[in-house]
């Protein structure tokens, strides 16, 4: 195994840094989580037993390694809930939307697994019925009725 100095590392760091951030910068739009990725591209790079033949071989795969950094970064932070505001607006009887948001995602939270699933798919990470179907191995009119039945209690449970 290949074990890079912390002179060799400082020359790469300096070689390539900026460009890497630069690719990061372009697929993040933020710098903190730039550096974040750029951090873990070295810390591959570090951590690479493989010996590269010359500099644009070393400078491609960091490239490469940045690249897919991003890809996952983007991929988790899609992830994250969002409500969709076609579930808010239809709960119109709450002051503000924010209380309206935490409300929902209490009752959400309440609502039995099976109804939970499809619309935490359905609206969080924004599935399409098929999709849905997919995941959990049932049909697309079972999406579709288990849809029907969750919002409905969600819209009761607002209403009380």
């Amino acid at each position: 195994m290949y074990i890079l100095s912390e002179q060799e590392f400082n020359k790469k760091y300096e070689l390539y840094s900026q460009e890497l951030m630069n690719i990061s910068y372009g697929y993040t739009k933020s710098r903190d989580d730039s550096l974040d990725i750029i951090q873990n591209v070295f810390t591959k790079l570090v951590n690479n037993p493989k010996q590269f033949n010359n500099l644009n071989e070393e400078k491609y795969w960091l490239i490469r390694i940045t690249i897919n950094e991003c890809k996952d970064f983007i991929r988790k932070k899609s992830k994250r809930p969002i409500i969709n505001a076609d579930l808010v607006n239809s709960f119109s009887n709450y002051d503000s939307e924010t209380e309206n948001l935490h409300y929902i995602a209490d009752v959400v939270k309440t609502l039995p697994e099976k109804y939970r699933a499809v619309i935490i798919l359905f609206y969080w990470d924004s599935l399409s019925i098929k999709e849905i179907a997919k995941v959990l191995k049932i049909s697309e009119d079972a999406v579709k009725k288990r849809l029907e039945r969750a919002r409905r209690l969600i819209k009761i449970e607002m209403e009380e």
